[in-house]
């Protein structure tokens, strides 16, 4: 190796020690702590909104998991479509519960540096104890609804309790495990590295519908799509439709000033009217049965 080699190796290695040190500085390459669910069910508990429909429960149960930037007003609008339906929206805030704001949560969150699927599917199984644990609330109803990161994190939960295992955050599997899930509505999941989707089968009793943008430049269509292939030959019950001429988070009216994402409301539309269709057709409604 000659000299100039030498002197570019060790250049490239201190950059990178560098930015090693900043990511360790920055909280970014600590381990996830293993924690008993109990404890991040009553972590989360306060972080957690309920948005209840008129009349007497106990009601079926939609859990609004939301993107990578947090709860966003979208959300709200989620919650009211269920409720509209007689469903008892649940929308935990996974960024707040863990101490991350809206800016950091688009620098880390988004980027996949922190709160990684694995680790927030912790957050969900300590959603599902507070919704068997709430009166109002009927547990052998229970829809997952999914929005970028938030959908990430349904079908990873779904790819490791089929697997057996337990969420990154969690010490161990949840007893309980998806019970009373019923189906998953997904929204531009990202299905990229390194999500479990990719290698893990789904449980072939839980459907899946997802909405995906053509040519969507945050969370790739086309590799949803291949997991969506690949978990149909696996035995999983995955449908899909796409929505055009829209960017990703097309449904969400509040995007960042420098975001170049678009709220469409018209196209929006269209994902409020198979959100509604998807928790009628799976839930047992008063107005009707699940087909």
């Amino acid at each position: 190796m000659g000299w100039f080699s030498l002197s570019a190796l060790l250049i490239a290695l201190a950059a990178a020690l560098f930015v090693l040190f900043r990511l360790y500085r920055r909280g970014l390459l600590m381990p996830v702590a293993r924690t008993p669910l109990d404890e991040i069910t009553r972590g989360i508990a306060p972080f957690t909104d309920i948005h209840l429909p008129k009349g007497k429960g106990p009601f079926p149960v939609v859990i609004l998991l939301h993107g990578c930037g947090g709860v966003r007003p979208n959300m709200a609008t989620y919650a009211r479509l269920a409720n509209d339906l007689g469903v008892m929206a649940v929308v935990p805030d996974s960024n707040s519960f863990h101490g991350i704001d809206y800016e950091e949560a688009l620098e880390t969150v988004c980027s996949g540096a922190k709160l990684r699927a694995s680790e927030r599917a912790g957050d969900l199984h300590a959603v599902l104890e507070l919704v068997r644990q709430n009166p109002q609330a009927d547990p052998e109803q229970i829809i997952l609804a999914g929005w970028s990161h938030g959908s990430w994190t349904a079908l990873e939960a779904l790819a490791l309790a089929r697997a057996g295992q337990p969420p990154g955050s969690l010490d161990k599997a949840p007893s309980d495990g998806l019970d009373g899930v019923k189906a998953v509505f997904a929204m531009y999941p990202y299905s990229g590295f390194p999500a479990r989707s990719r290698r893990l089968p789904w449980p072939p009793d839980i459907p899946v519908k997802s909405l995906l943008v053509r040519g969507d430049t945050i969370c790739s269509d086309a590799d949803s799509v291949d997991v969506f292939n690949r978990q149909i030959k696996w035995g999983a019950d995955v449908t899909w439709r796409y929505v055009e001429n829209a960017t990703h988070a097309f449904d969400e009216p509040d995007h960042h000033p420098t975001s170049t994402l678009v709220f469409d409301p018209e196209v929006a539309k269209i994902a409020h009217a198979a959100f509604q269709d998807f928790l009628s057709r799976h839930l047992n409604l008063d107005h009707g049965s699940a087909d």
